[in-house]
């Protein structure tokens, strides 16, 4: 028997100078108040050796700081401690973005954490997901959190599940890509003529060409879809639309769906009103729901008769005016011109197309037509300038060439101020 109470102090011993060593080197296991050194980063973090977390993203006047540990993450709030094991392994890839916000209106203000979830391996794009950290206080004032993520395959369901999407081509004019929406139980009406929607939330992109005509749509897919927290620390996403055509495999990244999140009942929601879809800058069209029946025109007239020029052939025309409203009809001497305007003796506006009288004895390039080569640009500069051009043609009027460039819909006078007319090239 003495010799069993021997064994067992040696061992306790043993166990007791193991257990020391481990609690000198990383503090009490069973206090979660110990203090480690810790790092922050503004690029990829990288551990020092002598600790276990890291610091990835903090709000240092609301108490919040997020830290990529060994088993997962941590969200320290205060002496509170909360972990989270089965968020991205890849978080800290690149420092997360960090809100505190009333996200659903009700007594409490959430986190909202956006984060790198993995890595395109073709593009090498990073892809991110958004974290909704909803704070719920028991009987005994403990706050736990409830966690939400909208992953990549949130926005796929939200808008499968929820959202009636319906894209094609107005009948009336194939340069108006049309991108209707409505909600699932709802349906979409069109103009029988036009082929315009009239109900749910539309938009509108511009079709590809090819040599001077518009190609005939032929379906569409969403492409990438990407989170963004605005000024107003709301959860937004924009998803592509990419349209295909007949006769051709290029695919058009026409413009992107856009909506913020809203939670109901534990589940991401489309916040009420928020469903919209913006074309490509590359593709942006006026509205044509805004074309007006009320007929108007602007005439400028070239006050330079002169016809010696060399050259008869008009192939590149540059010209931009800015005419007033309150005038019909304005003389010009066009002779300084540095395009071929100067050859031009009538320049016509009205409400549906654009028109260039030659002088006697010009004709106008056609391969500029044939190519596709004109656009009408009206309020260059502007948010609302777009090029409101459709279809060209080149006829005899009196013995002078005129080319007629018709525009995509019928503009009320109000929505143009300036006008940019090109033709050709140089």
């Amino acid at each position: 028997m003495k010799y069993f109470f021997r064994v067992l102090l040696v061992l306790v011993l043993a166990v007791a100078v193991v257990f020391g060593v481990y609690y000198r080197t990383n503090g009490n296991p069973f206090d979660k108040t110990n203090t480690l050194q810790l790092t922050t980063v503004s690029q990829q973090p990288a551990t020092e050796k002598n600790s276990n977390r890291v610091l990835i993203a903090s709000l240092p006047d609301d108490d919040f700081y997020l830290y990529k540990g060994s088993r997962g993450v941590v969200l320290t709030h205060g002496k509170k401690e909360y972990e989270f094991t089965n968020w991205s392994k890849m978080i800290d890839a690149q420092p997360p973005e960090m809100y505190l916000t009333n996200f659903d209106k009700d007594d409490d203000k959430e986190l909202i954490i956006k984060a790198v979830s993995s890595q395109n391996e073709s593009s090498g794009e990073y892809v991110y997901e958004v974290y909704l950290l909803d704070p719920k206080t028991d009987k005994k004032k403990n706050v736990n959190y409830t966690v939400y993520c909208a992953s990549q395959t949130t926005w796929t369901d939200i808008l499968d599940k929820q959202i009636r999407e319906e894209i094609g081509q107005l009948k009336n004019c194939k340069k108006f890509l049309q991108v209707s929406m409505n909600s699932k139980s709802k349906t979409i009406n069109y103009d029988a003529d036009t082929g315009l929607a009239l109900d749910g939330f539309n938009g509108y992109a511009r079709a590809m060409q090819n040599g001077g005509k518009y190609l005939t749509f032929e379906g569409w897919s969403k492409g990438k879809g990407t989170y963004s927290i605005n000024k107003k620390k709301e959860i937004c996403i924009s998803v592509e639309v990419n349209a295909r055509y007949k006769g051709t495999d290029v695919v058009q990244t026409a413009g992107y769906i856009n909506f913020k999140l809203d939670i109901k009942k534990g589940e991401f929601i489309v916040k009420n009103k928020t469903m919209n879809f913006k074309a490509a800058a590359e593709y942006k069209v006026s509205d044509p729901h805004t074309a007006s029946d009320v007929k108007w025109s602007y005439t400028e007239l070239n006050s330079d008769k002169s016809t010696d020029s060399a050259d008869k052939i008009i192939d590149w025309v540059t010209y931009t005016t800015g005419y007033n409203a309150d005038t019909t009809t304005q003389t010009l001497d066009l002779s300084s011109q540095a395009t071929d305007i100067k050859n031009v003796s009538k320049i016509k506006i009205t409400n549906s197309y654009a028109e260039l009288t030659a002088k006697k004895g010009f004709s106008f390039a056609a391969e500029a037509k044939t190519n596709g080569e004109f656009s009408v640009i009206i309020n260059s500069g502007e948010k609302d300038a777009y090029d409101i051009a459709y279809t060209a043609e080149i006829r005899e009027v009196k013995g002078a060439e005129v080319l007629k460039i018709t525009f995509d819909k019928s503009y009320p006078q109000s929505e143009i101020k300036t006008v940019a007319i090109n033709y050709g090239t140089k």
